[in-house]
C-alpha cells in the first residue's frame, strides 16, 4: 500500500512531467517479467537516455493528473482500468519510442501485454493505432526523404547543364578537328 506522502509525490512528478511530453502511451503490462521490464527500459534509454520512461502508475493517479494537466480524460475513459504502465518521451522523437516498445514486445513474444491508447502531441489515439504509428518513418527519416526530394530537381538541373556545356564542348572540338 502507498502511503499519502508517496501518493502525493507521485502525483506532483506526474503534474511537472506530463505537460511536457510528447507522448504517452498507455499498456496493460499484464505477462511482463521483471527481466522483460529491465529489458524495455534499457533499449528506451540507449535511444532516449532520460528522455523517455516507462513506468508503472496507479489508475486514480493517473486520472488525477490527466485533470489537474488539461488533458481529456473522457477520451481515455476505460483505458484507466486494470493493470497500467505509462511510456511517456519527454525529448526525442515520440514514434521512435513506439517503435521501441512495439518491437520489443513483438520481439519476446510478450502476447500478453495490450496497448490501451495514450497521447501524442497532445491529440488522442487508441490501442488499434499503436501497430499503424510503429511503422510510420521517423523524423530522421523524414528529414532524408525531404532532403532527398529537395535535392532530386536541382541535381537534375546540374546534369542538364553539364550535359549542354559537355555537347558544347564535343562540337567545338569536331569543328577544332575539322579544321585543322
Amino acid at each position: 500500500m502507498i502511503t499519502r506522502e508517496k501518493k502525493a509525490q507521485i502525483l506532483e512528478f506526474l503534474e511537472e512531467v506530463l505537460p511536457k511530453t510528447s507522448l504517452i502511451l498507455l499498456t496493460d503490462f499484464t505477462g511482463m517479467t521483471v527481466d522483460h521490464m529491465k529489458g524495455l527500459r534499457e533499449s528506451l534509454r540507449e535511444k532516449f537516455s532520460d528522455g523517455a520512461r516507462y513506468m508503472v502508475v496507479k489508475n486514480t493517479l493517473l486520472r488525477i493528473s490527466f485533470e489537474r494537466t488539461g488533458f481529456d480524460v473522457s477520451e481515455v475513459g476505460e483505458d484507466l482500468n486494470g493493470p497500467t504502465a505509462i511510456l511517456y518521451v519527454t525529448e526525442g522523437d515520440p514514434i521512435e519510442a513506439i517503435k521501441i516498445i512495439y518491437n520489443y514486445v513483438r520481439d519476446n513474444k510478450i502476447e500478453t501485454v495490450k496497448f490501451k491508447g495514450g497521447f501524442l502531441d497532445g491529440k488522442y489515439f487508441n490501442g488499434e493505432q499503436v501497430e499503424e504509428l510503429s511503422k510510420l518513418p521517423s523524423k530522421q527519416e523524414l528529414y532524408s526523404m525531404l532532403v532527398g526530394a529537395v535535392q532530386g530537381p536541382i541535381r537534375g538541373l546540374v546534369y542538364a547543364l553539364s550535359g549542354v556545356t559537355r555537347n558544347l564542348v564535343y562540337v567545338l572540338s569536331a569543328i577544332k578537328e575539322k579544321k585543322e
